[in-house]
């Protein structure tokens, strides 16, 4: 399958499942793409240059990227946001999307990482996982039962029969203790006062990714903290894991510790 641009250049469906992979993570390497994708790296470079070529991706050379093993970081132009909005499948995609995409080249370094984070440790539960639903937020935005300021993913894992939810945040270091709070607060809230409720589905485990062991400690406290203050009328399954510990989960699979005893470690599919 082909599609059109501007009316005469065609660009194969496997450049535009490339557009897609950025639509969903907002920013993306060579290597995350090409491993989401399945896809031979070379190949995946040559399928970028063309992309860049027809105006429907951008790139940006991050400062840090090298500390990362990162080189650039991909994007989609508001071009490319309406050529996907223009095809059958992507018809859902909403203006305010392209309208805030211009903000994308000039977004900050940190922010980029992030995002390179997240896929990247989305890629290694999916290894783990194959059956690994992710949704990110801009899948998100189509559903109105979300919070206000929505996980950086929501994931679901099905075994036929059980299908868990989760909502996913990645913590960097540097997020200010007063941010973290605030935000484990808005979510014990939305969950306490039945924002979820509307779905008919069990309450979504909170699952936090620390950069680093000591910043797992830190907001462990934080939770502990917020869940004795607002002590919610429903159970809200918190558990924590490092960045670490997620790179390494081809190695060690069960990597996951609730606030409550952090000595156990529980396996995803065996979360509440």
């Amino acid at each position: 399958m082909h599609s059109k641009v501007d009316g005469r250049s065609v660009i194969k469906q496997s450049q535009v499942n490339i557009l897609a992979i950025l639509y969903k993570y907002r920013f993306g390497s060579r290597q995350l793409i090409s491993e989401s994708l399945n896809k031979n790296p070379d190949t995946m470079y040559r399928n970028l240059l063309v992309l860049i070529k027809h105006g429907l991706i951008n790139v940006r050379l991050e400062k840090r990227s090298k500390l990362y093993g990162i080189s650039a970081a991909y994007y989609l132009t508001p071009k490319g946001l309406r050529h996907l909005q223009s095809l059958p499948d992507y018809s859902f995609i909403d203006d305010s999307i392209i309208k805030g995409s211009y903000r994308d080249k000039s977004v900050s370094e940190n922010t980029v990482l992030h995002t390179f984070a997240v896929f990247q440790q989305i890629l290694a539960l999916k290894r783990q996982d194959p059956t690994l639903k992710a949704f990110l937020r801009r899948d998100m935005a189509r559903f109105t039962y979300f919070p206000n300021t929505p996980p950086n993913a929501f994931l679901s894992l099905s075994d036929g029969e059980t299908t868990r939810r989760y909502f996913f945040e990645y913590v960097q270091d540097s997020q200010e203790r007063k941010a973290f709070y605030q935000k484990v607060s808005a979510y014990i809230d939305y969950f306490d006062k039945g924002g979820w409720d509307v779905t008919g589905a069990d309450i979504p485990t909170l699952l936090f990714v620390a950069e680093k062991a000591n910043t797992e400690y830190r907001i462990k406290r934080l939770i502990k903290g917020a869940l004795s203050k607002l002590n919610p009328d429903v159970e809200i399954q918190i558990l924590t894991t490092t960045k670490r510990a997620i790179e390494q989960i081809d190695q060690q699979p069960v990597i996951w510790t609730s606030v409550e005893d952090p000595d156990e470690l529980i396996a995803l599919e065996d979360a509440r």
